[in-house]
């Protein structure tokens, strides 16, 4: 089986609590931005993941308006 990759844009990054280190991070699918772009939304026109991360280091990584390739590996493929 194939990999999977889409383009998501962090859209949204909440903190869940004033006290906890828990932050909510929203990505959208990226559409019509670039040809490439235009080659995604072809198979999905729209999409969205939402996290809870724990990681300061990782919700750094994530700011709001940056674009990330996410790709979905089968962890036990079955061909």
């Amino acid at each position: 089986m194939a990999d999977v990759r889409g383009k998501f844009t962090v859209t949204a990054v909440t903190n869940r609590s004033a006290i906890s280190t828990c932050v909510d991070i929203q990505m959208d699918a990226q559409y019509s931005q670039t040809p490439e772009d235009n080659s995604y939304s072809a198979a999905t026109p729209s999409g969205k993941i939402t996290m809870t991360v724990t990681n300061p280091d990782a919700v750094a990584k994530l700011p709001i308006g940056g674009v990330f390739y996410v790709d979905f590996t089968p962890v036990n493929p079955t061909a």
